[in-house]
């Protein structure tokens, strides 16, 4: 079977991720399904809701704190246990990426890289602060290597996706496979629900077929970069 030039520009990276999006974007529309066109709208623009697993990360608190009012700790994790509850640690580690995967992109070549960090309100520094434990300021830290791997999910994906589009649909840098889906529906279907499964992480599979600066940004803002 003969390779499409949308998986060889990809494979070889003669274009950007954004770039294979948008023309996949085109491809994908003719399947008329809303979560997967929600899903490349996302990653090209951002999202406006929940995110995917592959988006949602765990941070460290970090943070100068004073303990027993007399040993001060600078930059240091933070002994949030016992002092929260359980969900609201969480919420407060817990960091769903929702910005365009390339301004995740920009991020990663910014001199920001190795400093990726949420603030803390200072009023929930000093709720859960006491004479054992008093907080001075607090940040959630990110490791880079979170962010590289939301972008490895992503091409991971597209690939599977591309492979999955060119086994069932012929000629797909045309970019219109409408009447193909007319012609095939039964397989369209399966298509669907493979696509799904590789976008949203269902193991389950169906075999079908024979043949931009930081600062400013949604991203910048959230993790404070613009400070």
């Amino acid at each position: 079977m003969a390779r499409s030039n949308l998986l060889k520009d990809f494979v070889n990276g003669s274009t950007s991720i954004e770039n294979i999006l948008l023309r996949l974007k085109v491809i994908l529309t003719d399947l008329e399904d809303e979560r997967i066109l929600e899903w490349v709208n996302g990653e090209l623009e951002g999202y406006k809701g929940d995110v995917p697993n592959y988006r949602i990360l765990k941070g460290i608190p970090i943070g100068t704190y004073v303990v027993n009012c007399s040993v001060q700790y600078s930059n240091a994790r933070v002994p949030l246990k016992g002092r929260l509850s359980d969900e609201d640690i969480e919420k407060i580690m817990t960091l769903h990426v929702k910005d365009s995967i390339n301004a995740i992109s920009n991020l990663l070549n910014s001199d920001q890289r190795n400093n990726i960090k949420r603030s803390v309100p200072t009023e929930i520094c000093h709720s859960i602060s006491d004479l054992e434990l008093q907080i001075a300021s607090m940040f959630i830290s990110f490791s880079s290597t979170q962010f590289d791997g939301i972008i490895s999910a992503v091409k991971s994906k597209i690939l599977e996706v591309i492979m999955l589009l060119e086994k069932n649909f012929d000629n797909i840098d045309e970019l219109d496979i409408s009447t193909q889906i007319e012609e095939k529906p039964m397989v369209t279907e399966k298509v669907i629900y493979n696509i799904q499964s590789i976008i949203f992480g269902d193991t389950t599979e169906i075999d079908v077929g024979n043949n931009n600066k930081i600062k400013g940004s949604k991203i910048g803002r959230f993790l404070g970069l613009d400070k």
